[in-house]
């Protein structure tokens, strides 16, 4: 029994979008192959110049939600390791987005090696591609029913993060932490300006 709850919290530790929606198969207990999660993020961590990049675009960005602007950054934040990661800088994906069918007006399919495994991520050709496939990444039938929750960034976060991240109970409280940085690089990035991107939904 004990084998048996430790092998739980090893797989809670795990990120594996969307098991929960698609009714996907949950890995069982003792197949899982556990790998060492990222360190957490602390104030010591420095902000690569392509994430300050992505702030300052999104920032100057005009969104459908711009009230969200703020947690899906700190989501991003989160992601890449304040976009430090190897998906973020050699892919632009800062979300950690898998590759999906629905992605391929957006993103180009990768193969990478994630702390999960290998899999197939999306590849962006430019901070501005990524902004716009993050929201048509949300748009997705997972998802759905995200928008009636959108009024609060808790609510919206609590919401979609069973889906984006099934296994990390912690998900949403560690994103929320990072906030109130995330506030302060959009509100850098809004000074500085001289970006404007429309992301449009897109049917």
């Amino acid at each position: 029994m004990r084998l048996l709850l430790l092998s739980f919290v090893l797989a809670v530790s795990l990120c594996a979008e969307e098991f929960v929606r698609l009714d996907l198969p949950l890995p069982k207990p003792f197949g899982v192959r556990y790998q060492p999660t990222k360190p957490p993020l602390n104030s010591q961590s420095p902000i690569s110049n392509s994430f300050e990049e992505l702030a300052k675009i999104y920032a100057n960005s005009s969104v459908e939600f711009e009230n969200l602007k703020a947690v899906t950054l700190a989501m991003m934040m989160l992601e890449s390791g304040r976009g430090s990661s190897d998906l973020a800088r050699k892919h632009n994906n800062f979300g950690g987005l898998k590759y999906r069918p629905e992605m391929a007006k957006y993103a180009k399919k990768v193969r990478y090696n994630a702390s999960d495994g290998i899999d197939f991520y999306c590849e962006f050709e430019s901070p501005e591609a990524f902004i716009k496939g993050f929201w048509a990444f949300l748009d997705r039938s997972p998802y759905a029913g995200w928008r009636t929750k959108a009024r609060t960034q808790r609510a919206f976060l609590e919401f979609i993060a069973p889906i984006y991240c099934p296994f990390n109970s912690d998900y949403t409280a560690s994103v929320m932490r990072l906030v109130p940085e995330a506030e302060a690089l959009l509100e850098m990035g809004k000074m500085e300006g001289g970006y404007r991107v429309a992301i449009a939904r897109e049917q």
